[in-house]
């Protein structure tokens, strides 16, 4: 999509803006329907389900640097992690294999996931799996953030790998925290990840979310004009509920037309720079940054002490 450019003269000067537009905050979905890719295949290397795990031979699939500008969505990330985590801990004591379950097999593993989610929300407050009406699942971003800040109660509770969880948090803080990423460090430490991963659940396919961040991640990295973690689409989750409030409270109900030009002029509004200057900006909480995570950050000893990473919640509720 080509944007037109803006000139604008001030003091008998003309200045001239030109406008990039990054598609940095869309789902697997859309971006796999942009670049004519199956659901089950990276859309980056056209790497097919069976090849996920096979970490030697993965070198073998051409990498399309051209898709790598869509970046990487550090919201679905969460996500997907928690997901992958949670499916493998289902599957982990009665059902370690890529084949057909039985249906012995599935009674066992439905099990496994009622005593996990209920010891998940009676030691950490926190509802996984659960489906929302009208909202997808209790998957969100606020709910794997707490998942993985525990990583030592998890590994208890799902039996999953403490090592990997950790490593798994680690990759998550740092695409997320806004700082620029040292993408030399990433790769290795992504693909020990990968390594690690293969060596204890070999058994169950990598899903294509979780192979672009731990193999393209630092090619991903290393393309994006701002460091990743700005070009995260948390922003545009937290307006959710500013629409459906503009919707009911603050819109013309006459027609469609009256209706969406009502909630585009108050999510105007609610964005303009001036205004939001203006108002008092909210207290939100903040966690130093671990050592693992700040050795793969390109920052100076000086700025340790600025760099933190929010645990403020959003008001997010989609889950891909």
């Amino acid at each position: 999509m080509e944007l037109k450019s803006v000139e604008l003269n001030i003091n008998n000067s003309v200045l001239c803006i030109n406008y990039t537009m990054l598609m940095t905050m869309v789902d697997g979905k859309v971006i796999n329907t942009l670049t004519e890719t199956s659901s089950q295949l990276c859309y980056i290397c056209k790497c097919n389900p069976t090849n996920m795990n096979d970490l030697d031979n993965i070198k073998r699939f051409v990498v399309n640097e051209d898709n790598v500008k869509y970046g990487m969505s550090s919201l679905h990330a969460w996500i997907k992690f928690l997901e992958l985590v949670l499916h493998i801990a289902y599957k982990l004591e009665s059902a370690p294999t890529t084949k057909r379950t039985t249906s012995e097999q599935k009674k066992k593993i439905e099990e496994k996931k009622k005593e996990i989610q209920f010891r998940l929300w009676n030691e950490l407050g926190i509802k996984v799996d659960k489906v929302v009406q009208g909202r997808g699942t209790s998957n969100t971003g606020n709910v794997a953030r707490r998942f993985f800040r525990n990583t030592e109660k998890v590994a208890e509770i799902t039996g999953i790998n403490l090592n990997l969880l950790n490593r798994f948090s680690t990759i998550l803080t740092v695409i997320s925290c806004g700082s620029e990423i040292n993408y030399d460090e990433f790769e290795n430490y992504a693909k020990d990840t990968a390594e690690l991963y293969v060596k204890h659940y070999n058994w169950y396919r990598m899903p294509p979310s979780i192979h672009k961040i731990l193999i393209h991640g630092s090619l991903i990295i290393k393309n994006a004009l701002v460091p990743i973690g700005q070009l995260s689409e948390e922003a545009q989750e937290a307006s959710n509920k500013n629409y459906n409030r503009f919707r009911e409270h603050h819109s013309r109900k006459s027609s469609r037309i009256h209706t969406n030009t009502d909630i585009f002029n108050f999510l105007l509004v609610s964005s303009d720079p001036l205004i939001t200057s203006l108002r008092t900006q909210p207290n939100k909480s903040h966690t130093k940054l671990p050592p693992e995570a700040i050795h793969l950050l390109n920052i100076e000893s000086s700025e340790l002490n600025e760099i933190e990473t929010s645990d403020g919640e959003i008001n997010s509720s989609y889950s891909e």
